[in-house]
């Protein structure tokens, strides 16, 4: 009987470290969290350009360095970007994620910087929704600002493919509904997020 209890007591304390792994051991700070993308394509009155935001990210970056960020319509300004366009695309817009970003950091990479200092490394960025997946080598910079919280942003913008772009859900309606008829071939992005140790 004495061993079953302490057998028991020991599947418990695996069960409890496996779960306490899975949790998030940084976490955004939505407020201070954004993307920032600059389109350019052609119009019904010739070329548009025009810069647009997705903020309050959610991400998240567990013990084990998985990071994940699901990206939602509601979370960008093209619902309030021009007069009326909010109400044409709340009705295309879910609580499903457009596309989820995700990748795998050293957790050290973070834990080991000390307040004032920053570190650039390549990680393997994957961008996934319904219809498609892809994955590239993306330069991302650390910075500690203290004990609790951190600065992550890209150490160049990277170039979003529009082929794949519009790929995506009610990507054409969307797309059209902004004035652009087509998309230049890439979209420069900008990453900027601050995290929190919990």
């Amino acid at each position: 009987m004495r061993d079953r209890f302490w057998k028991m007591l020991g599947v418990a304390g695996i069960t409890l470290a496996v779960t306490t792994q899975a949790q998030a051991a940084w976490q955004f700070v939505p407020g201070d969290s954004e993307i920032t993308a600059h389109v350019s394509g052609q119009g019904q009155r010739g070329p548009m350009e025009r810069t647009y935001h997705v903020s309050d990210l959610q991400g998240t970056i567990d013990d084990d360095g998985r990071f994940e960020m699901p990206l939602r319509l509601e979370q960008t300004d093209l619902l309030g970007k021009q007069s009326g366009l909010g109400g044409l695309l709340s009705g295309l817009s879910s609580d499903s994620a457009m596309v989820t970003l995700s990748t795998k950091v050293n957790p050290a990479w973070l834990s080991n910087l000390q307040p004032g200092d920053s570190t650039t490394r390549n990680v393997t960025l994957t961008a996934s929704g319904n219809h498609f997946e892809r994955s590239e080598q993306v330069p991302l910079t650390l910075e500690r600002l203290d004990q609790q919280y951190y600065h992550l942003t890209l150490a160049e913008p990277i170039s979003v493919d529009t082929q794949q772009l519009m790929k995506l859900d009610n990507a054409q309606t969307v797309l059209s509904l902004l004035g652009y008829q087509r998309l230049d071939n890439s979209i420069p992005i900008e990453f900027n997020a601050r995290l929190i140790e919990r």
